[in-house]
């Protein structure tokens, strides 16, 4: 157990990260007076809009795990928040997930136009690209953190995610196949996310991106699990997004598919397995951090 004085440090660093990460995207994101500007309001409004910051967080804790300066792992931790919002526009289309409220907000595509949410969706792409190539890193680092965010963005990561579970809704699912959906759907983010903060501080060894990726994909199935979970109980203040939506739209989730205990035992399991993967790694309790209060807020609905 980490001592009550450590902990509390620990989240104090976290906190700080998430403040930096904000004024960071806000500094470099397009401003909202900057043409084409209904598209640029559009981007903004749907990024910088309170997030958790989670990926963007485990850039930082992982960046700092291997003694990265902050500034380095500034442009990594904005790509991933990029790709994110992205993907969180798109799913919000009525297309997709047809979901109205985003964050607490109307979704991108009610507070503007549908149009402009696929535009703006389109560009956040774009921009998590263009600002990893021209980073303050060494060629070698640039090449591997651009093709890391391409692979797990892309038709074998979470796109590919998404585009099986709308062949899957409606069906009945195996334990195996909705874990297979969840690493691909919200676990592959996750692991790209650790691989940035790695080799946005360093070439990494081995041993430690063994364990690191351990780590990533146990937490991205349980994060996955958990949405699942509080999205079937009814949980919108946590969500921060209309309750129930995966119902709604038919989705096979493990709410659905599998027996409530049985769903969360495995949760669990998932969230001690990402904290035991990264025993005997100095300066992770950044990381245990982040899946353990990803962990307690999955399991106070319960």
């Amino acid at each position: 157990m980490i001592e009550i004085s450590k902990e509390k440090e620990i989240v104090q660093l976290l906190n700080k990260w998430k403040d930096r990460l904000e004024i960071v995207l806000s500094e470099r994101l397009p401003f909202s007076d900057t043409i084409p500007n209904h598209l640029h309001k559009a981007i903004r409004y749907s990024t910088l809009n309170g997030g958790k910051r989670i990926r963007g967080l485990l850039v930082y804790a992982t960046g700092f795990l291997f003694g990265a300066e902050e500034k380095l792992l500034d442009i990594p931790a904005c790509a991933i928040e990029a790709i994110q919002s992205f993907s969180l526009i798109h799913d919000d289309l009525p297309a997709l997930d047809n979901d109205d409220v985003r964050r607490g907000k109307p979704s991108c595509h009610l507070a503007f136009d549908e149009a402009t949410a696929i535009l703006a969706g389109d560009a956040l792409q774009m921009f998590a690209f263009e600002e990893l190539s021209k980073s303050n890193h060494s060629a070698e680092q640039r090449l591997h953190m651009i093709r890391i965010l391409a692979e797990n963005s892309g038709s074998l990561g979470m796109i590919g995610g998404g585009a099986i579970e709308l062949q899957m809704s409606g069906k009945v699912a195996s334990l195996k196949e909705l874990e297979k959906l969840h690493w691909l759907k919200c676990g592959k983010l996750i692991h790209a996310s650790v691989l940035l903060g790695a080799y946005g501080a360093t070439i990494p060894n081995q041993t430690i991106l063994a364990k690191l990726k351990m780590f990533a994909y146990n937490l991205g199935v349980a994060y996955q699990i958990s949405n699942d979970l509080l999205d079937g109980l009814g949980a919108s203040v946590f969500l921060k997004k209309n309750p129930k939506s995966d119902q709604a739209a038919g989705r096979t989730t493990f709410f659905t598919a599998v027996k409530i205990d049985k769903a969360k035992q495995h949760m669990i399991d998932l969230f001690d397995a990402s904290v035991a993967a990264l025993d005997g790694l100095e300066k992770a309790e950044p990381l245990r951090q982040i899946a353990l209060q990803i962990k307690g807020r999955s399991l106070s609905v319960f």
